[in-house]
């Protein structure tokens, strides 16, 4: 799946609809019109400008997927309960039934957040698989170098945060290590070098070749030789 989780999209979009609806509701009941927005606002309560404003923070939070949306999330429902209770109790244009349909309704709409994947994916941009960047079948020779050795190998696929080289012989993949710089050379017609952390390592695997997974340094050369070959070679 490319794309992220629906819930994540939709939300925020609840959040702010049920904040806009706030002024919007003055406006149906009491036939205020909207050209006179001063008039709307003023009616609104002190807990009903909070209750909004929570609701426009846990959106945001809620869009760009920041962890501090779990700290929002139970201010969120106090804040909601206590505008409800008020609105339901003293106030005369909805019952006390509806105000607590409406809060159990949010309350349930909260429960996703709570889910073993979107609580992981919040937590750790890395899972956020819709975010990464297209992979190429690209076959072209490679040379690397570490501070002992070099030797030549083969690019598997490539994008523009990595790289995959096949390394056929063992001990090669088996002398460098997770987390170690390399100095890389895409042998074409004009080289390009560039410095690559090892990511992962494959040994034995049935789906893929042995090889390791490169992480590119992104430094000068990264964005001013790599990228705009690499976009060159990637249109189809």
């Amino acid at each position: 799946m490319k794309n992220k989780p629906l819930y994540l999209t939709l939300f925020p979009l609840l959040a702010l609809g049920i904040a806009v609806s706030f002024p919007l509701q003055i406006y149906l009941i009491y036939d205020i019109p909207l050209t006179e927005f001063k008039r709307i606002m003023a009616m609104l309560t002190p807990l009903n400008l909070l209750t909004m404003l929570v609701m426009i923070i846990a959106a945001i939070l809620s869009a760009i997927m920041s962890r501090y949306v779990y700290k929002v999330l139970p201010l969120l429902l106090m804040v909601t309960f206590l505008n409800n209770a008020i609105v339901g109790l003293y106030g005369s244009d909805y019952t006390l039934f509806q105000v607590a349909l409406s809060f159990v309704l949010l309350a349930v709409s909260l429960k996703p957040f709570y889910a073993t994947d979107i609580k992981a994916i919040i937590k750790n941009p890395q899972l956020r698989w819709w975010l990464t960047p297209t992979r190429y079948e690209v076959s072209l020779p490679l040379k690397i170098h570490t501070p002992d050795f070099e030797f030549h190998s083969e690019t598997l696929n490539m994008s523009k945060t990595g790289i995959f080289a096949k390394i056929a012989d063992k001990d090669y993949l088996e002398s460098i290590n997770i987390d170690e710089v390399l100095d890389l050379q895409i042998c074409k017609d004009s080289p390009i070098v560039l410095k690559a952390r090892v990511v992962r390592k494959i040994q034995d695997a049935a789906e893929q070749p042995n090889g390791f997974g490169l992480e590119f340094i992104k430094n000068s050369d990264h964005k001013k030789d790599y990228l705009p070959w690499l976009k060159e070679i990637a249109i189809p």
